[in-house]
């Protein structure tokens, strides 16, 4: 007969072994920016963000909700939006009008392990790869920094 401690530890056991409890994030990087301000860019990163904490499986809510909210901070009318996932990441292009398109990368992020955590704070502080060896980090830790890095494009 199990005891209370055993029924514990084997839901404890048990507890995230499935997909939708996986704890995750998205990092965000702008591979082209077009003419546009960093105003922008920022506002379309952090709509971007929130809309990935709520709904990150599907490809075509993100398209339509992109559209919409860039015809508003674009002022355009013509603004279309190209969403490919792969994997679990999601690749964006934003075709603008007047040629001032946008390529931005949502890379899916895993948690679930303490460094990968860690590895996420330290990196949202930083704004280039080349930083990193300046923390004096240990090596294994470098590269996951790294990742978690986001960029602003050119």
């Amino acid at each position: 007969k199990p005891n209370k401690i055993s029924s514990l530890i084997m839901t404890t056991k048990n507890f995230c072994n499935s997909p939708e409890c996986e704890m995750h994030t998205f990092v965000l990087h702008v591979g082209l920016r077009g003419n546009h301000s960093d105003e922008k860019i920022e506002a379309l990163k952090a709509e971007l963000a929130v809309f990935l904490k709520t709904q990150p499986e599907n490809s075509r809510n993100i398209q339509q909700h992109l559209v919409g909210f860039l015809n508003v901070l674009l002022d355009r009318i013509n603004t279309l939006v190209w969403v490919d996932k792969i994997g679990s990441s999601f690749f964006i292009v934003i075709s603008v009008q007047d040629g001032k398109n946008m390529v931005v990368w949502a890379l899916h992020q895993s948690l679930n392990r303490l460094r990968h955590q860690a590895s996420k704070v330290v990196g949202q502080f930083l704004t280039d790869r080349e930083q990193v060896p300046l923390l004096e980090l240990p090596k294994v830790l470098e590269e996951d920094v790294k990742d978690f890095i986001p960029t602003h494009g050119e």
